[in-house]
């Protein structure tokens, strides 16, 4: 490795520290506000925050740590030469390849996964999983994962080495049928792998629901409840699926926790992003940025190689065992998009309430709702600026009370 890419690589950690550290001042210093603020915060409230933001921090550095670790220590090469065998072809390679990857994976971070997901949420009373049902998940997630990564990971390195000046722009490319076809069986196919899914069309919440769908000319979507209590107490609801996949989904905590005209609210807003065609508008930004991403790993990774000196065992791209290396670079680029993807979806989130309220004409329950789920899922009324601008993906639920008391309705 020559001075250039080592001093890049560690300026990239300081900055990284850094930055973590101008989160947690703001983030401490905004909650010191909030205390004045709001008075009815629960103290809790503020120590799930704090305990949230050291698991994001850890989380935040082992992403770019361990995929460096692995290219550094030579173990990404030993992984390779032993998956590729004697004369083993790229199928076969890179199915050996990502199961003992991630395998690694898996015990590198089921500590801290644990910790934030089991044992925190215990402890502030937001889970009702059993520890049995825990491994369940994370089995079936890995499972999951390792499925469709080993079957299809031969294929980008095939582009690779096949075409190694315009892979990118190929792969790029199919990312967009991929994103949609992806969007399409995921809610039939992949969604009821972890929990039940359930039909209220023909309920009496399902027929209020269904006349909304009518307003909006959307009624061929589907209405479903999905078993979330299971898992947890907190409160969600979101849209999914293209063409016969459309579908509504509400967690059954949210149906038992709101009222009546609540859970219309947080209908209505899900089929807000389906008016203004969000899902759709995603798969194609979706392409667009991908296409724009995976140029930039192109560069970057190819710089990275050149400037290695062969320190990480493998000089081509091709190899096998830069998978490290594309995912390290991967996450750098994804890191420094997300205020921008995180604008559009905050973006999109507000036509979504200004849907949810012209349909509902009900500004007091789209409040109402707003703080009961605040309250259940022990969030605070907004971040700091910063983390904001970075990580969230809607309004903070300050700004969407505000707006839903400013917002005048329209003559129609």
């Amino acid at each position: 490795m020559n001075k250039k890419l080592a001093l890049s690589i560690g300026i990239f950690f300081i900055l990284l520290i850094l930055f973590i550290a101008v989160i947690f001042i703001s983030e401490y210093r905004n909650m010191n506000k909030l205390k004045m603020e709001y008075i009815s915060i629960l103290e809790m409230a503020y120590d799930y925050r704090k305990s949230r933001l050291k698991i994001w921090a850890i989380n935040l550095i082992l992403k770019f740590l361990f995929p460096l670790l692995f290219l550094t220590t030579g173990l990404s090469k030993r992984i390779g030469v032993f998956a590729e065998g004697n004369g083993r072809g790229p199928f076969l390679t890179g199915f050996l390849y990502v199961i003992i990857f991630f395998a690694i994976d898996l015990l590198f971070s089921l500590p801290i996964s644990f910790y934030g997901e089991f044992i925190l949420k215990h402890r502030y009373d937001l889970s009702n999983q059993s520890i049995l049902r825990w491994l369940e998940l994370v089995l079936k997630n890995f499972t999951l994962n390792i499925l469709i990564f080993s079957l299809i990971i031969w294929f980008p390195y095939y582009l690779i080495y096949k075409h190694p000046n315009r892979w990118w722009l190929y792969l790029g490319l199919l990312s967009i049928p991929v994103i949609a076809f992806i969007t399409f069986i995921s809610p039939m196919y992949i969604d009821p792998i972890f929990n039940k899914y359930t039909s209220i069309k023909d309920e009496e919440l399902g027929k209020e629901i269904q006349k909304l769908l009518q307003k909006a000319n959307i009624e061929e979507a589907q209405i479903y409840k999905v078993d979330k209590s299971r898992d947890t107490k907190e409160m969600n609801a979101y849209m999914t699926g293209i063409f016969k996949s459309k579908r509504i989904v509400l967690w059954d905590t949210t149906i038992k926790k709101l009222e009546k005209d609540e859970i219309l609210s947080v209908t209505a807003h899900e089929i807000g992003h389906y008016i203004k065609g969000h899902i759709w508008k995603s798969i194609i930004l979706g392409g667009l940025f991908s296409i724009f991403l995976i140029y930039l790993i192109y560069r970057t990774s190819n710089w990275v190689l050149i400037n290695s000196n062969g320190i990480f065992g493998f000089s081509r791209l091709y190899d096998i065992a830069s998978l490290p290396l594309i995912l390290l670079i991967l996450n750098f680029y994804l890191f420094l998009a997300n205020p921008i993807m995180n604008l559009i979806s905050r973006h999109m989130e507000r036509e979504a309430d200004m849907i949810e309220i012209e349909l509902t004409k009900n500004k007091e329950a789209a409040i109402s709702t707003m703080l009961k789920l605040n309250e259940s899922n022990l969030s605070i009324p907004r971040p700091s600026k910063i983390y904001e601008v970075w990580y969230y993906t809607h309004p903070t639920t300050e700004d969407r009370i505000k707006f839903f008391e400013d917002y005048q309705y329209s003559n129609r």
